[in-house]
């Protein structure tokens, strides 16, 4: 197995470019599409049915983009192609998402703009450990994680400025600025050489011998279960962060974004320093105390009695986030086969899309049922078994990276 050189600061800065783009489709989910899906419905259920097919196919695309992307081999790289072809469905979908008038129809483009937008994504990810060595892998996540919090904080200010006036101009720049940052990066990003497969790798297995060789890796299993229930909590809350400032704060719908735009900047500048701590002191151990204190903060944050309360208790909570972000990835990173690098990160994101689909599910119902405040405890309590969770997950033995080192 070929080791991947170190990794300069101006290629790690590219990787972030491109994920720059993918965050500002993230944004665009969490803050403008429950604002928009709520002009067509009241229910908080319905709107989170819709806002779930984000989740739905985060189950169905990653495994099988990934595992096509570690065995492709054309003139363009493993990744780029899935990378361009997916940011083009993306670019229409959301293009086309304000113009549309029948519930229906709408559902049916954001299903497709989220199924692209998988597409996309999981090759993206791979290309940070094809062209990473694995002591840098925490620092490279947070310089891309900066720069991704930044097309977070670009979306959220620009729907901060043009969402009460210029509704369709929203959708218009978060399509476009996902698109070109996407291009630019896989145009500027050399790919790597593909790792050399390992033995009986490219021998015809059968879907249940496949399945056993992926549940053989347990320590990368307890990790993707223990990441499953902290983004439950995660997604059961955000979901609804523009709607709980509206709706239980008294917030007008223009100033609701200001809930999420200072937990972007606060996130962005912990990124980095999350990255480096984690390189430096142990992934899990960094990883362990963040999302205790991610917990107590969600706690906190449904005590929030007005909206300027809730703007700090929430950018509070973008530190621990920070962590998760940049140090989680790279953990993750660490326990899988480096040869079926895409095909793990499919299967991670299965963990977090299945959250991403019950997360807003189970949030709607709790909200219809006992109101909004009841989802902020719910949603510690899932990050602690997630916690508890972690601590049963080992490191990974590598013996073709020591054979390389002898």
């Amino acid at each position: 197995m070929h080791p991947s050189p170190a990794i300069t600061p101006a290629k790690m800065f590219v990787i972030g470019t491109g994920w720059f783009g993918i965050q500002v489709f993230w944004a665009f989910h969490a803050g403008p599409m429950p604002l928009f899906l709520k002009d067509f419905t009241d229910s908080k259920f319905t709107i989170s049915l819709v806002l779930s097919l984000a989740g739905v196919s985060g189950c169905i695309v990653p495994p099988l983009v990934g595992y096509w992307s570690d065995r492709s081999a054309t003139r363009f790289g493993r990744r780029r192609p899935f990378v361009l072809l997916g940011s083009l469905g993306v670019l229409l979908g959301v293009l086309a998402l304000p113009h549309v008038r029948s519930f229906a129809a709408v559902t049916l483009l954001a299903g497709c703009a989220y199924f692209f937008l998988r597409a996309a994504e999981t090759p993206f990810l791979s290309l940070l450990p094809d062209v990473t060595p694995p002591e840098q892998r925490s620092t490279a996540s947070g310089v891309m994680n900066l720069v991704g919090s930044l097309g977070l904080i670009a979306c959220f200010a620009m729907s901060t400025l043009l969402w009460e006036n210029h509704r369709t101009a929203v959708f218009r720049v978060a399509a476009l600025a996902f698109f070109a940052s996407l291009l630019l990066a896989i145009a500027l990003l050399k790919e790597s050489p593909a790792p050399e497969p390992a033995p009986g790798s490219r021998e015809k297995a059968s879907p249940l011998r496949y399945l056993r060789s992926i549940l053989a890796e347990t320590s990368a299993m307890r990790f993707f279960s223990a990441q499953f229930f902290w983004w439950l909590g995660f997604w059961m809350v955000s979901t609804f962060a523009t709607l709980f400032a509206v709706e239980e704060l008294q917030a007008a719908e223009g100033q609701s974004f200001l809930v999420l735009l200072p937990f972007t900047v606060v996130a962005t500048l912990f990124m980095l320093p999350m990255g480096m701590l984690g390189d430096r002191f142990g992934r899990r151990a960094i990883l362990s105390i963040m999302i205790f204190a991610w917990a107590i903060s969600e706690v906190l944050v449904g005590l929030s009695q007005n909206l300027t309360q809730a703007v700090v208790l929430v950018a509070a909570s973008a530190v621990p986030f920070a962590a998760v972000m940049g140090v989680g990835y790279a953990y993750m990173l660490d326990l899988v086969p480096e040869e079926r690098t895409a095909e793990f990160v499919g299967f991670s994101v299965i963990s977090i899309a299945v959250a991403q689909i019950l997360g807003p599910l189970i949030g709607g119902r709790l909200i219809d049922e006992l109101g909004y405040r009841s989802i902020f405890p719910a949603a510690a309590i899932l990050m602690i078994v997630g916690l508890a969770i972690l601590q049963l997950v080992r490191p990974r033995a590598k013996p073709a990276v020591q054979d390389v080192a002898e």
